[in-house]
């Protein structure tokens, strides 16, 4: 298993850095999701590929080109510091591939459990359409917005407030202003969406609710690809058939958090690694 690393960053990003992250995210998402994005040449790219390339990761990749740049630039991050170390990949990998398994055992178990025969997904048939949404959230979606609100913001926000505050409660606002923010990123997309006001404040606080459990698991685990395989399976499970019995995405999260307990026990076992003092914003 990879070596665990630990969440306080070695580097103070300046916190206009910070700032900027947010606010950037925020602009993509209204100029994505505003009438003078051109959203159908997208669309078209989309069905000349056969769904393999999903708009949702160029519209990531958009989203990602300038939170990374400001990570890695003047907010003075290494990839090591937000969690994209090649060593965690493999452990990344096999957990999503357990908690895919999990969720086809689920749905493969309730089908037989009714008498019914399998039946294989008909989005099977056409071409790239689940393959692409899932890889458009693994190298898109998922992958940035894992870094940016649980690898930087809120290891970032801990740092600043840990510096007048006792640790864990420091964690737990930095914890919630982060997530906060990776709620309110997604107003734009459900806007557009057509979502009404009196769904919209519910959808947000389960996307909250989301971002803290994400977070906390990528705490228990330090690694940074298996929660980005999370939320790439929340996103787009690509079952193999019709889904039956319970939502799949309960049985993933009851098998991420199984993971995430073995691995947390594993680490305390030996050891939690330290990490030198950061240096100052």
């Amino acid at each position: 298993m990879h070596t665990a690393r630990s969440l306080l960053p070695a580097t103070a990003s300046p916190s206009w850095t910070l700032a900027a992250g947010v606010a950037y995210s925020i602009a993509v998402g209204l100029f994505v999701f505003s009438p003078v994005f051109p959203m159908h040449r997208l669309q078209g790219l989309h069905q000349a590929t056969g769904g393999w390339v999903n708009p949702t990761l160029l519209l990531a990749a958009l989203l990602g080109t300038g939170t990374f740049f400001l990570a890695l630039g003047p907010g003075r991050q290494r990839p090591t510091d937000l969690g994209l170390r090649w060593a965690a990949l493999p452990f990344g990998l096999a957990a999503t591939f357990a908690m895919w398994l999990a969720m086809n055992a689920s749905t493969a178990w309730a089908t037989h459990a009714e008498g019914l025969r399998l039946a294989l997904q008909a989005d099977w048939s056409s071409g790239g359409l689940l393959p692409g949404r899932l890889l458009a959230q693994l190298l898109g979606t998922a992958l940035v917005e894992e870094t940016v609100f649980r690898a930087w913001l809120w290891p970032q926000l801990a740092l600043r407030l840990g510096r007048g505050a006792p640790r864990w409660p420091a964690w737990a606002a930095a914890l919630l202003a982060s997530q906060a923010a990776f709620a309110l990123l997604h107003v734009p997309m459900l806007l557009s969406a057509g979502t009404p006001g009196s769904a919209l404040a519910g959808v947000l606080v389960n996307l909250f609710v989301f971002g803290v459990v994400a977070a906390l698991l990528y705490a228990a685990t330090r690694n940074l690809f298996f929660v980005v395989g999370l939320h790439a399976l929340g996103n787009a499970p690509t079952l193999l058939v019709e889904v039956r019995g319970p939502a799949p995405t309960l049985v993933m999260l009851g098998a991420a958090i199984l993971i995430a307990a073995g691995t947390y026990a594993a680490r305390r076992r030996r050891g939690l690694p330290r990490r030198a003092q950061p240096a100052g914003a």
